[in-house]
């Protein structure tokens, strides 16, 4: 009964979005602008990590190199570090950070590279013209719905993402954590596809990244990136942090902003 009533109100609460999920991801998957450009600025950023002996604070400076070279062609990023303070402690591993601050921030992960393997459903509308959207991994929603001898809407859409608001309530969420690939993602996007915010959620913990945008002749740019950091650095083990990434100098085209 808990069941149908859950699959009833999520069904229920989807038909009364203005805006649909579908509509959501066709927006982030596209590339609504597609013409070639060019666009550099400067760069600096502050990543805390966190070891046994306590926090370590890192700091970087450097270039960043945005282009799409022709139509159609995927964005690429190219981050050079000119500067990289270190703490005594951690300087024999500078290869090793120095990779991992670029590594960030040239390869953006995208909503779009996750959404084949999820189901996905509004979680909530607030109103700002931003959409919170929550999704399970499509393996882990069939398991469930087979558990639920609901194999005969395994098919079915508008089930599987009621199961998957279901599941992916904080009291439910116990029974979706699997290892392997995130077995769940949270992401604030607005109605234009550009994505605010993107949480990963692992079976050892989650990370994330926070962004906020400078608009360049209609295009939005990085202003400010704060993202969640897990990594393995031989000789330190996994190692967390958070890095704090601010853009300035922004020059579309060779036209400085």
């Amino acid at each position: 009964m808990t069941l149908c009533i859950c699959l009833f109100a999520c069904t229920a609460v989807a038909s009364a979005q203005t805006v649909t999920v579908d509509y959501l991801l066709a927006k982030v998957v596209s590339e609504p602008d597609t013409v070639p450009y060019t666009l550099t600025a400067d760069f600096s950023t502050r990543l805390n990590m966190t070891l046994s002996t306590g926090v370590v604070p890192i700091h970087a400076v450097g270039t960043l190199v945005e282009t799409r070279a022709a139509n159609g062609s995927p964005r690429v990023r190219k981050a050079t570090i000119t500067r990289l303070d270190l703490p005594l402690l951690v300087r024999p591993f500078a290869g090793s950070i120095r990779g991992i601050l670029t590594g960030i921030i040239e390869n953006e992960q995208r909503v779009g590279e996750f959404v084949p393997t999820l189901d996905i459903f509004i979680d909530e509308d607030r109103g700002d013209g931003r959409y919170v959207l929550g999704a399970v991994r499509q393996d882990i929603i069939t398991e469930v719905m087979t558990k639920y001898n609901q194999q005969a809407l395994l098919k079915d859409q508008t089930a599987r993402r009621a199961f998957a608001k279901w599941l992916f309530a904080p009291s439910q969420r116990q029974q979706i954590v699997r290892p392997g690939s995130p077995y769940a993602v949270r992401t604030v996007i607005d109605d234009a596809g550009v994505v605010h915010q993107l949480t990963l959620f692992y079976d050892w913990g989650h990370v994330g990244s926070r962004l906020t945008f400078v608009t360049i002749a209609g295009r939005p740019f990085w202003r400010e990136v704060t993202s969640d950091l897990s990594s393995e650095i031989t000789g330190l083990g996994r190692v967390y942090g958070t890095m704090v990434l601010q853009v300035t100098n922004h020059c579309y085209n060779c036209r400085p902003r």
